[in-house]
């Protein structure tokens, strides 16, 4: 055992010898120095964010078209902005390219925050008409000189939310401000410290993925590369083997001696970054210490492929572009399987099964819809929807806000999403389709502003709740009738002969996170909006609160009820049931971990439930007995879709366009199978792309367990946006760790081999 431990500290010694080595150290030393002093403070919610915006078009012409009137919020407004940002609002044309819109939705922002910090901002003649918060309240009868001055910008804030509730969010109080040697690095974030750990484990997990798992394996081979040439010099090969020693242990003494010495380096960065994190931000993650054995692991499969170039032409150079080259290979395999997975097939993936009376239509990621063709076992196309700007699990919004089937009308009604980014979201609309048409959709109005839910009723009327408020459509939307303009533009616009009005008492305050449902039995509609959860119930056709209770997360959630019961699924994974008579919880479920909730559905009935979850696994709940079900679903980890039929008969949508009936009332057995026939793409990736993909090396994939052991989930959630609707990328952690275990077994095995038949 000896000679293979003194094998081991001459690689130390060689690679200690190397000036590559210091200047990584000197790196590591340098980056933990500037990342130290990055810390964050608790603040007030005062700034205005880009996604605090419901339609910023829509607000701005609100304020343009009320610049002769200052006895209003929106006048009063444009009358305290710069001379200079009013001519540029006024210089936009219809010709004007997106890029200066967004500018302007841009400045905008900057304008208002302005605002806020001037100490006369409110007028109370002004908002004299307005609605404030009891928040608002609270500091109103404190007195506006009294407040500090961080408060007084909190409530300029507060003022300016409530007297533009259609166009911005109403925020939480609480927000996060990071800082940078005590400096405040730009405006403050409005989210809970609980979603700042989440937050900050996803930005640990990028960072140490591209810094360590990218840059560092690189650094990691410079340094290595020379270890195996060296050893098989003439002079250095012979002194070993004149010594009794075994080739293939010599090979791997050589072999584990540099991964150990890439596991001390990988350790000091790595440690370091998890001590500093959880002394400055009080995020102690056992997760990041476990990437550690991941990026050396990552770095000996390259390792493995450098060494078996080094045993066959004895270069280091040689070694390094080989290396390369391996690197090169698994990209282009990796890069083929995920453009066709994210362009092409993902695209046809069910996002919404309508049961539409005796046929069946199916919704894909893209906003497609088909209609099952049960006589030539196919999917029959109805309308084609394509989506610009990127593949639809790029975390992008759904392209339908919910859709459903209007059986009194015999309809289909649905939310086309607006879609676009932050800065320049669009307006939703509403859609309707009609089998006389062959459910070709038709939009018309527009929703209101912030709108979350569509909310089926049995009478057929339609309703729609979000940030904004619950409203209902009053006549009848057939179709586009006027136009507007913006920025003297003409748009599409809202008919004469309908409009959402409000129905709920106004009492109730609207806000993000927000979901809501509606129990179909008593057409009592569930709210969960900020910490409170609430029942509302129809008097006299206005929605007023029935019962409410707080429940402190922060988080974003789904509703929906089962039978007396109703459920929460909130961010965290977790699935709560409460009583639906008197809000109290009855029991709590985490069935699949940290993994996000996509949506609550529910039986016609009232009886059954599913919670979806983004990582395409199903959780069912019987509201009868009050009790999970232990169903065997076909495709559980690879469910897009489901839904209940008016016989409460089961469907699950997998794959690329199958859907499979279940009988929930003979223990969800399979009743039948929606399935056609692949196409040549389909038969393409089952047959050639996935299983070389799968039987490939993919050290790049090992990223996705770094992110697994950071948050627990299965799923990469989107950027720009916290809803849960907003579509996630679903990652695998079990196959990159077995084929690359495979493939590094393999390639020590063949150079233990060659080593040991060739002559030195």
């Amino acid at each position: 055992m000896r000679p293979y431990l003194a094998v081991i500290r001459d690689s130390f010694r060689e690679a200690f010898a190397t000036r590559v080595l210091w200047i990584m150290l000197i790196l590591i030393v340098v980056l933990l120095g500037l990342l130290a002093p990055l810390s964050f403070e608790r603040a007030l919610a005062v700034s205005l964010q880009f996604s605090d915006f419901k339609n910023p078009q829509a607000f701005i012409k609100e304020l343009r078209d009320n610049r002769n009137s200052s006895g209003n919020p929106a006048g009063y407004v444009w009358s305290r902005l710069s001379d200079d940002f009013k001519h540029e609002v006024k210089s936009v044309k219809p010709d004007t390219d997106r890029r200066r819109r967004m500018s302007v939705v841009g400045r905008a922002r900057n304008e208002i925050n302005r605002l806020f910090n001037e100490p006369d901002f409110y007028d109370k003649e002004v908002w004299s008409d307005t609605r404030l918060s009891s928040e608002a309240n609270e500091l109103l009868d404190r007195g506006l000189t009294s407040l500090s001055k961080e408060e007084a910008r909190r409530f300029n804030r507060l003022a300016f939310e409530a007297a533009f509730p259609s166009h911005v969010e109403a925020s939480g109080r609480n927000a996060i401000q990071f800082v940078y040697l005590r400096y405040p690095l730009g405006d403050e974030l409005p989210i809970q410290e609980t979603q700042l750990h989440q937050i900050g484990e996803q930005v640990l997990s990028f960072l140490v993925s591209r810094l360590v798992g990218n840059i560092g394996v690189f650094i990691a081979l410079l340094v290595t590369a020379s270890i195996v040439p060296q050893m098989l010099d003439s002079g250095a090969i012979d002194l070993l083997l004149s010594k009794p020693v075994s080739r293939p242990l010599l090979f791997l003494s050589k072999f584990f001696g540099g991964c150990t010495f890439i596991l001390l380096n990988a350790t000091f960065l790595i440690a370091g970054l998890w001590a500093i994190v959880g002394w400055r931000f009080g995020i102690w993650s056992e997760g990041l210490l476990w990437t550690i054995p991941v990026f050396v692991f990552v770095f000996a499969i390259y390792y493995s492929v450098s060494t078996l170039a080094a045993v066959i032409w004895r270069n280091a150079v040689v070694s390094i572009v080989v290396s390369i080259l391996f690197w090169a290979i698994c990209f282009a395999v990796g890069l083929a399987k995920s453009s066709l997975d994210n362009w092409f097939l993902d695209s046809r993936r069910t996002a919404n099964i309508i049961p539409a009376g005796d046929t069946l239509i199916r919704l894909t990621q893209t906003g497609s819809g088909y209609e099952w063709d049960d006589e030539n076992q196919e999917w029959r196309e109805l309308f084609e929807q394509r989506r610009r700007g990127g593949p639809p699990t790029a975390g992008r919004q759904a392209a339908w806000l919910g859709a459903y089937y209007d059986a009194t009308n015999d309809r289909l009604v649905g939310i086309r999403s607006g879609g676009g980014s932050r800065w320049f979201r669009r307006s939703s609309k509403l859609s309707i389709a009609s089998q006389d048409n062959d459910w070709k959709p038709q939009e018309s109005i527009e929703t209101p502003g912030g709108v979350r839910e569509l909310l089926p009723t049995r009478n057929g009327d339609i309703l729609v709740a979000g940030t904004d408020g619950l409203y209902r459509l009053e006549g009848e939307a057939t179709g586009p009738a006027d136009a507007f303009k913006l920025f003297g533009m003409s748009l599409p616009g809202l008919g004469k002969t309908a409009e959402f009005v409000r129905i709920d008492d106004e009492s109730f305050e609207w806000k993000r996170p927000f979901a809501a449902a509606i129990d179909s039995s008593t057409g009592r509609v569930l709210i969960s909006s900020g910490d409170t959860i609430a029942i509302l119930k129809d008097v006299d056709s206005e929605f007023v609160v029935e019962s409410s209770s707080i429940r402190k997360s922060g988080q974003e959630r789904v509703v929906g009820f089962a039978g007396d019961r109703f459920l929460t699924a909130s961010q965290d994974g977790f699935v709560r049931i409460f009583d639906a008579s008197s809000s109290e919880l009855v029991d709590t479920q985490r069935p699949f971990g940290n993994n996000e909730p996509r949506s609550v559905i529910t039986s016609p009935d009232g009886r059954w439930a599913a919670v979806l979850f983004h990582h395409r696994k199903v959780w069912l709940f019987d509201g009868k007995t009050s009790a999970p079900i232990a169903a065997s679903l076909n495709g559980q980890g690879d469910i897009s879709a489901v839904a209940f039929q008016a016989d409460s008969s089961f469907l699950a949508a997998d794959r690329f366009g199958r859907i499979i009936r279940y009988s929930p009332e003979e223990s969800f057995a399979i009743k039948a199978t929606m399935e056609p026939q692949p196409d040549f793409l389909e038969t393409l990736y089952t047959r050639f792309i996935d299983p070389v993909h799968t039987i490939f090396p993919k050290p790049g994939e090992m990223e996705n367990v770094v992110t697994w052991l950071m948050t627990k989930q299965q799923t990469i959630g989107p950027d720009d946006t916290d809803e849960l609707s907003a579509s996630r990328q679903v990652i695998d952690i079990q196959e990159p760790l077995w084929s690359n275990l495979a493939f590094l077994a393999i390639m020590l095995t063949v150079t233990s081999v060659l080593i040991t038949r060739r002559d030195f």
